[in-house]
């Protein structure tokens, strides 16, 4: 493993919420994140925080078309890794059978305020009724 304590908070943070880690047949795997057109800022603010430790490529736009939608697409930004080896032991620790499994021992050791509020930042927000503050969470 090459990267830093901090790093694994972060991306701790990711799997939990927008993050995944995708393999293809025959090929190492790669992180992935996408997020929203409206998130550009939390996309880009993750990809740099991340990208000195983790070979990650810029964020790309994508239009995707999606019936479900009034507009009929939907537009993101995603951002994956090159292989690399932290990412392929990641993969073992969070994967069955090509699932995502919580890592409980991992999570014991990973689970930080960061990794909280970046697992929040992707998949909760906050929305007001009247004058209180009501949370909200999404896991998709």
């Amino acid at each position: 493993m090459n990267c830093s304590e901090e790093t694994l908070y972060m991306l701790t943070g990711k799997l939990l919420g927008d993050g995944c880690i995708t393999k293809q047949k025959g090929r190492k795997p790669r992180f992935q994140f996408i997020h929203s057109i409206n998130d550009i800022d939390w996309c880009m603010y993750c990809y740099e925080q991340l990208r000195h430790e983790i070979p990650f490529a810029p964020p790309f736009y994508k239009k995707i078309q999606d019936i479900r939608t009034e507009k009929g697409y939907t537009e993101c930004y995603q951002v994956q890794s090159r292989t690399d080896p932290t990412i392929t032991w990641l993969d073992t620790l969070w994967y069955s059978k090509q699932k995502k499994v919580i890592p409980f021992e991992f999570i014991d050791q990973y689970l930080n305020v960061e990794a909280l509020a970046w697992w929040y930042q992707d998949d909760g927000h906050l929305s007001q009724k009247g004058t209180i503050p009501k949370k909200n969470y999404s896991f998709d």
